[in-house]
Formats: structure tokens, sequence, C-alpha cells
């Protein structure tokens, strides 16, 4: 069970000495086979085998191969076997594809995935019941339900009838700001980032509109399904919600990007000005097509980059050398610059451009 605590504890590890490989597999069943997700990792370990020592691409491939349960949907190991460091997590969200080397643990996938799956609560709720769900990183960590005062159906007609329904009314509100009192209660315990509601449309609505602002402006969506439903297709229904509003962000920051670089104004787009930006330090936001590698060629004498290959640098007359994933080197150099990486997945301009990225400067 990945925790907040650990997520603290591997940004506080550094290796000056000795490199850190830091892996993250997407094992996901629903859309791979075991024999997909293995090749994916041996395409990993070979753009990095060359930058970390033996001992440690055998031992991720140790524990890919033999010891992971297949339970996860992603994988983020982290190892440097000379300095006696191994953590290993098993997922219960999908990560990217991603291998780095560097003199810390590359703790930025684990810290978005916190951010958008760490902490969320479903909460399914009738007129007369609750049923809340909180999770941490997929995984279902507690559960409270609530019944309240029974509502009597009448079928009364004529004059008492719209007495009797005035009464239902009442009673159903009472059930409902309690349930809504519950529910900040347990918010409160367990500060989820996101809600996620559940129930008839009507019933929704106005119990959305019983809980304070603080917590109702965290409603990330709404969810089919009643307190009745299956707890897995509830949280399979919750992760969709939660996807959609991280590729929002996600999609938004690359739209950011693409306009600032139209207007001359902070960003870039395409390898070569994001290689000239991150070069300089001016990078703050990196945003990388998922899947996005290309080589580069960089100036012995005065470090110039350039994707188009040259017999010498035009500034110095040094020789070039080759880069052969402009993308590891652009990661790692944002990375320590303190600026953000972003691995985006299916953003049509995007794929096209390779990179982009927002500017400090």
């Amino acid at each position: 069970m990945f925790t907040e605590r650990d997520l603290r504890e591997l940004a506080a590890l550094e290796s000056p000495d000795v490199p850190v490989l830091s892996l993250y597999l997407n094992v996901d069943p629903r859309h791979q086979t075991k024999d997909h997700y293995r090749l994916n990792l041996r395409h990993l370990l070979e753009r990095v085998e060359d930058q970390v020592s033996r001992a440690d691409v055998e031992a991720v491939q140790r524990f890919v191969e033999r010891e992971y349960d297949g339970s996860g949907r992603g994988l983020a190991v982290f190892s440097a076997q000379a300095r006696g460091l191994w953590r290993a997590f098993t997922l219960a969200v999908p990560t990217p594809n991603l291998a780095f080397v560097g003199r810390k643990p590359y703790v930025f996938p684990l810290a978005k995935l916190w951010d958008a799956y760490g902490r969320f609560l479903i909460a399914l709720v009738d007129k007369t019941h609750i049923r809340l769900l909180f999770y941490q990183m997929g995984e279902l960590r507690e559960t409270l339900e609530l019944r309240g005062e029974p509502i009597k159906r009448h079928k009364q007609g004529g004059w008492g009838a719209e007495k009797l329904q005035r009464h239902e009314d009442e009673v159903a509100y009472r059930n409902l700001k309690e349930a809504a009192e519950l529910t900040v209660g347990f918010c409160e315990r367990h500060q989820p980032r996101y809600l996620l509601l559940g129930g008839a449309d009507p019933t929704v609505v106005e119990f959305r509109e019983l809980l304070p602002s603080p917590w109702r402006d965290r409603i990330a969506g709404t969810i089919p399904g009643d307190r009745m439903a299956d707890e897995g297709e509830l949280r399979e229904a919750a992760l969709r919600v939660l996807q959609q509003v991280e590729r929002e962000r996600e999609f938004a920051l690359v739209e950011t990007a693409i306009t600032a670089a139209s207007k001359g104004a902070n960003g870039v787009i395409n390898l070569e000005d994001t290689l000239r930006a991150a070069a300089e330090g001016r990078v703050q936001v990196l945003l990388v097509a998922d899947g996005f590698h290309a080589p580069a060629y960089r100036c012995a004498g005065c470090g110039f980059l350039t994707t188009i290959p040259r017999a010498s640098c035009p500034f110095c007359g040094a020789a070039f050398e080759t880069l052969p994933d402009a993308v590891d080197w652009l990661i790692a150099t944002v990375l320590e610059n303190g600026g953000q990486v972003e691995i985006v997945e299916g953003h049509p301009r995007l794929r096209e451009l390779g990179t982009a990225a927002l500017l400090r400067y």
C-alpha cells in the first residue's frame, strides 16, 4: 500500500555518488498482456543500462518477472543496489512507462498520481440512506453507512395527499441533511482531494447543495450506481471520472503552452526550441507526448543543442556528440532546474510536436 509517507521518504532520498534507477511500468491487465509489459520493461532498461549497474537492471527484472504477483495496474521501482537502496510499489492505478537515472529517485510521476488518485471519496445517497467509500491510490480504505428515518409511502388521495407529501419531503430533507453532516465529518477526518456522488439526479442535486462550499467545490463529478452497487464497479467508474479530470488538466497545460508560443510569450513548441529553453534553465513545465523519443546533438565545446545533425558547431567549431534520447536529457535537465514534467497521452497536437513547454521567462 503506497502512502503519502512513502512519497515523502522517497523525495528526501539522495545518492550523490551512486545513480538511482527509477522505473515506472504500466501493467494494467485491462489493456495489455504480461508479454506486452515485459517487452516494454526490456525497452525501458535498454535505454538506461549504460547509466546504472548491472545489479540494478537485474534487480528490477527479477522483481517484475518473478516477484510481482500480477495484482496491480502500475509499478514503481527505485534501485541503487550499491547503496542498498530498493523500493518497489504495486499500485492500483496505471502509471506511465518511464525509466530515469539520477541522483535522487524520480518521484514526480508518483506525486502526480497521488495528486489525482491519492484520496477520493464516493458518496452514494438516496432519501433514506448514504454509503461512503474512501479510497487511497485506488484502494478502498474505509466505508461508512447511515440509515435515516424511513419514509412511509401513502396512497391516500384527496384533501390529505398534499399534507402527506409535505411530511414525506420533510423526512427526506432531514435524512439528506444528516447525510451531509456525516459526509462533512468523514471528509474532515480523511481530507479527500475529490468527491464523487452517485444516486438519483434530483436527490444528488439536493444533497450537493447541503454540503458546505469547501467540500462542494471538491466534487469532481457523478458516477452511475446507487448504494447497493458493486464496489468494484463503483471504483472503476470513479477512476474513469478522475482520469478525465487529469486529462483535462494536462490538455489545458498543452493548450496554454501552444497559445503562449504562438504569441511569442512564455511558451515554446517542438523539440528544437524546447531543448534550447531547457539548456538555458527557462522551462517551468515540460510537456512530452507519451511515447515520444528522438535523438539530439550537443556540441562538445560550448554545449549548443540541436536536432539537426552537423559536422561541427557553428559557434565554436567543435564536434557534436549524439544524445540517443533527447527526452531523457530534457527530463533530467528540467528536474535539476526545479521544473515540472508532464507526460501527456492522447493530445493530437502535442503528438505531432513531440514536446512543448511553459517557461519561467
